[in-house]
């Protein structure tokens, strides 16, 4: 039901009358602190923090090229390492409101005391990227993960940025999903171009 919720919401966006004439950046670099990590491990839940870093870099009009790398400590010395290297295509509706679709390959570890396990997924995303003032943007992605090993889970992306000047933001970020929940602040940088005047 949260998850409808959310989706209603980002949906929901998609009827703000456009506020300002910024263009969108893809184009960025990040770093984040992952302030809660949440894994559903069956028998067990897991929490923990990490740190992550990202980026992407506009290869041709509409289509970017990106990857992100999470590092967390989990409960009973449990660590995990998530990689995901991809791109995605862009499109704009209105001069604030992009559609954005991602394509990624995922590779995730997880190792304890006891052993470790890996497993890679492909990932396909779609969602919004929307200019609600001079200073702040939202994203909202709908993400969907098939792992090699038979499980699959869908999430919900959010992130919201407020812009200090055109190229560097901070950002909050809630990764939404059945089995892992994600909580994050980082900051961002974006390059060759304007996106929050």
């Amino acid at each position: 039901m949260k998850l409808w919720t959310l989706t209603g919401t980002a949906a929901a966006l998609l009827t703000l009358p456009a506020l300002s004439q910024a263009e969108f950046n893809y184009t960025t670099a990040e770093a984040n602190y992952l302030l809660d990590v949440e894994i559903d491990g069956g028998l067990a839940n897991v929490d923990g923090d990490g740190l992550g870093v990202g980026g992407s870099f506009e290869v041709a009009e509409s289509f970017f090229i990106g990857g992100s790398y999470e590092d967390f400590d989990l409960d009973f010395n449990i660590n995990g390492d998530w990689l995901e290297i991809g791109g995605g295509y862009f499109h704009e509706l209105n001069p604030d409101l992009d559609f954005v679709a991602t394509l990624n390959f995922v590779d995730v570890e997880i190792s304890s005391d006891f052993g470790s396990a890996e497993d890679d997924a492909i990932a396909l995303g779609g969602g919004i990227r929307t200019q609600l003032s001079d200073s702040i943007q939202v994203d909202a992605m709908l993400e969907y993960y098939s792992f090699d090993e038979g499980d699959s889970d869908t999430s919900l992306d959010l992130r919201g940025r407020w812009y200090i000047n055109p190229e560097f933001a901070v950002q909050l970020r809630m990764n939404l999903g059945a089995d892992i929940e994600t909580i994050a602040i980082g900051v961002r940088g974006e390059f060759g171009g304007s996106t929050a005047e």
